[in-house]
C-alpha cells in the first residue's frame, strides 16, 4: 500500500470514529427532565441532565437527581414512582418511547455509577441509587441483569426492584405505571403517546398544570430562546405532533365552561359569524340593551320605509343621516320597473 493510500484510508477510519462518537440526543430526553423538574420537592433536589464522566461521554440517557439540602424532603405527589425515596444521589436512565432496553443498558449503567463515584467524589456507595425508565423490560435486559448478580423483584403495578452490584436499582415500566393514580404523566413518555396521543389518561388538576409546563418545554425544544443553542434530535418532530395532539384531547373532555374561563365574551364571540351569534335567541332578546336609535337601525328596509317623517324627525341626526343613507342605497339598487306598452285600441 502507497504512502497516500495509507494517509487516506487513517483520515477515513478517524472520520468514522468520530461520527461513531457524536451522541444523538432524543428530543424526548428534555421532556423527562421537565417533568421530573415538576414533580420533585422544590428545593430538595437539584436535576442534572447531562454530567460528563470522560472526555466522549458515554451514550446512555441518564439524569441525575442530587439532594441539595439536608433534612427529610416532603413525600412528591406526582410520579412517586420515580421519584419517591430518592438517596442522595439518584442516577435516573431514560428509554424513551422509541427505544428499548438492551443487554448493553444494564452494564452501562453499572459503569456509569462506578465512575460517578469518582468523578462526583463520593465515599459511601450507599448515597447512590439507581432508577431504571423505560416503556418495558426486555428478556434481555433482565438476563443482562441476572449476569451482574441482580434480580429484580415486582413491588407495584410497573416497578420492580433489586440490588445492581452495590446499588439499589428500580426500574419503572412507563407502559404499566402510567395507569395508577398520580402516575399518568408517565404516558407522555411511553409509545402511545407516539401512537395514539390522544389516548392520555384524564389528569388530575396539579397533572394538568404539569402538563401545561411541559408543553412550555416542548415548544422551546421546537423554537429555542435567544441565546440557546438549537440541538439536532431524534423524534423531534415526533415530540411535538404528539403533545399537540395530546393536547387537543385534553381540551376536548373539559366541560365548556373550563374552556372558556379565562376569555373575556368579545373573545369568544370573535370566532363566530353575526348570525351564529344570535342563533338561538328570540327576537326581544337580540334587540335587549340596544336604545330606541339602534332597535331602529335594525329594522329592515322595508319597515324603515313605513316609518313616519314626524317619528323619523325625533331620532338623533347621526341615526336619521344612516337611515337615509341605507334607503338611498337601496332604491339605486333596485332595478328600474318597465312600463307595460298598452296595446293598440280596438
Amino acid at each position: 500500500m502507497t504512502k497516500g493510500n495509507r494517509m487516506a484510508t487513517t483520515r477515513e477510519v478517524r472520520s468514522s470514529q468520530r461520527q461513531r462518537r457524536v451522541r444523538v440526543y432524543t428530543a424526548w430526553h428534555p421532556v423527562l427532565v421537565a417533568l421530573l423538574e415538576h414533580v420533585l420537592p422544590e428545593g430538595w433536589y437539584q436535576c442534572i441532565s447531562e454530567f460528563q464522566l470522560v472526555r466522549e461521554p458515554l451514550r446512555v440517557d441518564i439524569v441525575i437527581l442530587r439532594r441539595s439540602r439536608r433534612g427529610a424532603p416532603p413525600r412528591p405527589r406526582l410520579l412517586t414512582s420515580v421519584v419517591g425515596e430518592l438517596a442522595e444521589h439518584t442516577l435516573v436512565h431514560f428509554k424513551g418511547p422509541t427505544d428499548e432496553l438492551e443487554r448493553d443498558d444494564a452494564r452501562m449503567l453499572l459503569a456509569y455509577a462506578l465512575q460517578y463515584l469518582v468523578v462526583a467524589e463520593i465515599d459511601d456507595p450507599g448515597a447512590v441509587a439507581l432508577r431504571v425508565l423505560a416503556p418495558r423490560l426486555t428478556p434481555r435486559f433482565t438476563e443482562a441483569l441476572r449476569s451482574l448478580g441482580c434480580t429484580l423483584t415486582p413491588t407495584g403495578p410497573g416497578t420492580q426492584e433489586g440490588r445492581l452490584g452495590v446499588f439499589p436499582l428500580r426500574v419503572v415500566e412507563t407502559v404499566a405505571a402510567n395507569a395508577r393514580e398520580g402516575e399518568h404523566l408517565l404516558y407522555t413518555v411511553t409509545p402511545g403517546m407516539v401512537a395514539d396521543p390522544g389516548g392520555i389518561p384524564a389528569l388530575s388538576p396539579a397533572e394538568v398544570a404539569v402538563f401545561w409546563a411541559l408543553l412550555e418545554h416542548v415548544e422551546q425544544v421546537r423554537h429555542p430562546l435567544p441565546g440557546q443553542r438549537k440541538r439536532h434530535m431524534k423524534d423531534e418532530k415526533r415530540v411535538v405532533e404528539s403533545f399537540e395532539q395530546a393536547l387537543a384531547r385534553l381540551v376536548a373532555r373539559l366541560p365548556p365552561e373550563q374552556r372558556l374561563a379565562g376569555l373575556a365574551p368579545e373573545q369568544v364571540l370573535q370566532a363566530y359569524a353575526p348570525e351564529q351569534r344570535l342563533a338561538g335567541l328570540a327576537p326581544e332578546q337580540r334587540l335587549a340593551g340596544l336604545t330606541e336609535a339602534q332597535a331602529v337601525l335594525a329594522l329592515p328596509d322595508a319597515m324603515l320605509r313605513a316609518l313616519s317623517e314626524e317619528y323619523l324627525a325625533t331620532l338623533p341626526r347621526q341615526t336619521q343621516a344612516a337611515i337615509q343613507k341605507r334607503l338611498g342605497a337601496a332604491s339605486g339598487r333596485q332595478p328600474a320597473r318597465r312600463r307595460r306598452t298598452r296595446g293598440p285600441s280596438k
